[in-house]
């Protein structure tokens, strides 16, 4: 398969030419990477960030690239993530260094990321796929975090599971390598559960849910040690609003409850003929 088909599908599948408003993620005022990107990224900041060779020979997925993935790759593969920076809790959200461009040049690695046209995709979002595997029922997705692409980034449903057979469902859905705990339990049936994968310990989508009459809330860094000010505020206020407003909170980790669409683009990829695996790198 040609790179260019493959970032024809891809963009296809995932509405990447009409997305606008995402996250910036690398820094204006230190532009080296400018020097690795493609034009098409700066400006919608999703899709084929780095172009490697013209054929692709396999795929690795993943949930943040980090200086050892990239290291670890073969050459002429097609990397693909939700981020196109490295977690790093400590002290959080590192652009990948200049080396590590380099190293996807001399090996020919293409590199594509989407960050909301995934959170808010149909099918693979973390939180329409987390809800399923809560078995949340009479689902209502919404709190769209891009322009240019259908759908949101939060799911709301119902569940008559108790805490702990909820979070034991996240657990057994993410895998042995994530922890998940039930943070808060102000009262112990789940009810009316909202998903929201990833960074999703946030006020502004906090209160979208209490609209939707939340009362348990299952996201992915409420336990954090990111060192970033903006993130730790973002984080304190949320805890406060949850207590005030009487909702369980269930931790599933930033990078667990991304977890799942990366294992669903592996298969993706396998089912068009390319050899593909998900590079673990967590728990985050």
């Amino acid at each position: 398969m040609t790179l260019d088909e493959l970032v024809d599908e891809l963009d296809a599948y995932f509405g990447v030419p009409g997305v606008r408003g995402d996250a910036a993620w690398y820094r204006d005022d230190d532009p080296y990477w400018r020097e690795y990107v493609e034009p098409g990224w700066l400006e919608r900041r999703n899709g084929l960030m780095v172009r490697g060779g013209g054929a692709v020979r396999r795929a690795a997925t993943c949930v943040f690239p980090s200086v050892r993935i990239v290291d670890e790759l073969e050459p002429e593969t097609f990397l693909f993530s939700e981020h196109p920076v490295d977690l790093e809790d400590e002290p959080g959200f590192l652009p990948l260094p200049r080396e590590t461009f380099e190293v996807m040049q001399g090996k020919g690695v293409s590199f594509y990321h989407v960050h909301g046209p995934l959170d808010q995709h149909p099918e693979i979002s973390p939180s329409r796929l987390i809800a399923g595997a809560l078995g949340l029922r009479d689902t209502e997705e919404y709190f769209p975090i891009v322009e240019g692409v259908s759908g949101g980034a939060a799911v709301v449903g119902d569940s008559d599971l108790r805490l702990d057979e909820l979070a034991a469902r996240l657990q057994d859905f993410l895998g042995a390598e994530v922890p998940v705990q039930v943070v808060t339990r102000p009262h112990e049936h789940a009810g009316r559960v909202a998903a929201v994968g990833g960074g999703g310990a946030d006020e502004e989508i906090l209160e979208a849910s209490l609209e939707r009459r939340c009362e348990t809330y299952v996201t992915g860094n409420v336990v954090t040690r990111c060192r970033l000010d903006f993130v730790q505020e973002g984080v304190a206020a949320f805890r406060l609003l949850a207590a005030r407003a009487g909702v369980a909170v269930i931790d599933g980790t930033h990078y667990g409850t991304e977890k799942p669409p990366q294992l669903a683009m592996a298969e993706w990829f396998r089912a068009r003929g390319l050899r593909a695996e998900f590079v673990p790198d967590g728990p985050k």
